[in-house]
């Protein structure tokens, strides 16, 4: 006769009571489709762009620059307003809700006749995206026990990087395949939206019936913004790696933006340069951010494994220098679309996600136990703020100086907190009064 199943077990996690299988499956399914369908709009604006507003070449890098900063922007308010309305009407309606706003933003974004009406829809986009990326981790926190957080953590970013690269080839791939068969390119992209949109109305429908119903039994702790502020800066004045761990957090955040936006804009411009139709320049432009994004999939294992066993600020200073290897290899980046650029956006996805990582591990040992809460909040709002700028600012240095150089940027400030790193363990090396690792 067969044991009976452990109902606080799912595979190696350790569950919370209550939670069911066909719960943790909806909760993977969410990590696949998440940022999966959130990178789509990534892939699919410079080609809205270029087929619906005719925008030239020369100034994409400008108007992406301006898109991500309303993106941001709107980002900063939805964050804290769905966590709150999560706790009052459940984790499953904020989720369902998400997606259908994003469906909704992907519906009307292809329709966009100027750039105000883009950004209009790109708020529309927001709402949805920062309702869903919020309850990822928050559903995450709820249905899994503290003792194998990690766990779900490095698995639920396994799958996030898998639905990547897996909806950035198949949606990318769309308004090529249409165009073949006889649309023209404007149409061809709204096809293509309203594919991704359709995905995320399912999407929807799977968290409406998938997730755990009602209103959490524990409520996560929402912090006050002033009141991150006031403890996020004591703690800064009172510890130098709190400070690092903020650089970082500024530098490593940013870089995501800056690979979701400007490495396929430079791969679609070099496509057109090179003679290729709207269409075919997409499909071909969509390479260098999967090259780079397949190679931080598995990455983190390794870096995970190197954390676990260096000192922290070691351990930080070489995700960074690491990242600004990734990023300043692209100056010597010619075509991105070549084979000899291949290697290098390889580096650049590995050290993407080791700066990521690296950040992280210094915030978690480094945040004290009174008022953590308000000292990770104040670390998320230096990612933000740093998406908002690094994202604004690489798009006029795209269009002003080359393609190159919003990357090349990111490299030099992840190079700085390295060596800050660096120069900090060796001050702590001398202190007579010893740090622990």
């Amino acid at each position: 006769m067969a044991a009976p199943k452990n109902p606080e077990r799912f595979g190696i996690l350790a569950i919370e009571p209550g939670v069911r299988a066909g719960h943790m499956w909806t909760a993977l399914y969410a990590a696949f489709v998440n940022i999966g369908l959130a990178t789509t709009v990534a892939v699919m604006t410079p080609y809205v762009l270029s087929a619906n507003l005719g925008v030239p070449l020369d100034r994409q890098g400008s108007v992406l620059g301006v898109l991500n900063l309303v993106n941001e922007v709107a980002l900063l308010f939805v964050f804290g307003l769905a966590g709150a309305l999560a706790d009052r009407v459940g984790r499953r309606a904020v989720y369902a809700i998400g997606f259908l706003a994003t469906a909704a933003g992907y519906l009307l974004f292809p329709l966009a006749t100027s750039i105000w009406d883009l950004s209009l829809y790109k708020v529309v986009y927001a709402i949805g995206i920062g309702a869903t990326t919020g309850m990822l981790s928050t559903i995450l926190a709820d249905y899994v026990k503290a003792r194998d957080r990690g766990k779900i953590v490095a698995l639920s970013g396994i799958l996030n990087g898998l639905g990547v690269v897996v909806l950035a080839l198949a949606i990318g791939k769309l308004p090529a395949v249409f165009v073949g068969q006889g649309m023209d390119e404007k149409t061809a992209g709204q096809a293509a939206l309203a594919i991704a949109a359709v995905l995320c109305v399912i999407s929807a429908a799977v968290m409406w019936l998938g997730l755990k119903p009602g209103v959490a039994t524990r409520s996560v702790e929402r912090v006050k913004l002033s009141t991150q502020l006031g403890v996020g800066v004591a703690a800064a004045k009172s510890n130098p790696r709190i400070v690092l761990a903020y650089a970082s957090a500024f530098v490593a955040r940013g870089d995501l933006a800056i690979v979701g936006a400007y490495a396929i804009a430079w791969g679609k411009k070099a496509a057109l340069e090179n003679g290729a139709s709207l269409a075919d320049a997409l499909d071909q432009g969509r390479i260098p951010f999967i090259v780079a994004q397949s190679a931080a999939l598995l990455w983190p294992v390794v870096i995970a494994l190197m954390i676990d066993k260096a000192h922290r600020l070691t351990a930080l200073a070489a995700c960074m220098l690491l990242g600004a290897v990734g990023y300043l290899a692209t100056m010597f980046i010619d075509d991105p679309l070549s084979k000899a650029a291949m290697p290098l956006f390889v580096l650049l996805g590995v050290g993407q996600i080791s700066a990521f990582i690296g950040s992280q591990s210094l915030i978690g040992k480094e945040a004290p136990e009174e008022g953590r809460g308000a000292v990770i909040g104040f670390f998320n709002l230096c990612g933000a703020f740093g998406i908002l700028v690094l994202g604004t600012l690489g798009g006029v240095l795209f269009d002003v100086i080359g393609p190159a150089s919003p990357f090349v940027l990111v490299g030099i400030l992840n190079a700085a907190v390295g060596f800050g790193c660096i120069v900090l363990r060796l001050k702590e090396a001398r202190s007579p009064v010893a740090q622990e690792a």
